[in-house]
């Protein structure tokens, strides 16, 4: 399994009792923080119709707090489209 990668600048907070049961919880993004994790990892932002995202998973954690990961997963053929060509045994010196 991956290392789990957790975004900088978002925060996740449950929803509070007092709240109708349609509310799941809260999400603060801080911009600045968000943006600056991205420029840090460009490995992570993917691009979608001409336009960069930053793809998630909101996920529970054990004790029941909403929390935030870096969907790393990449279908095969792209991480092969991403490897590098492999030589021709022609161009080997041996």
């Amino acid at each position: 399994m991956a290392e789990e990668v957790l975004p900088e600048g978002l925060r996740f907070f449950n929803k509070k009792e007092n709240q109708p049961d349609f509310v799941i919880g809260a999400l603060v993004v801080t911009m600045n923080d968000l943006y600056e994790f991205c420029k840090a990892h460009p490995e992570l932002v993917t691009e979608y119709n001409g336009k960069k995202q930053l793809k998630l998973q909101v996920l529970k954690s054990s004790k029941g707090n909403l929390y935030a990961k870096v969907d790393t997963w990449k279908p095969a053929e792209q991480i092969a489209a991403e490897a590098p060509p492999i030589e021709p045994l022609e161009s080997l010196p041996f």
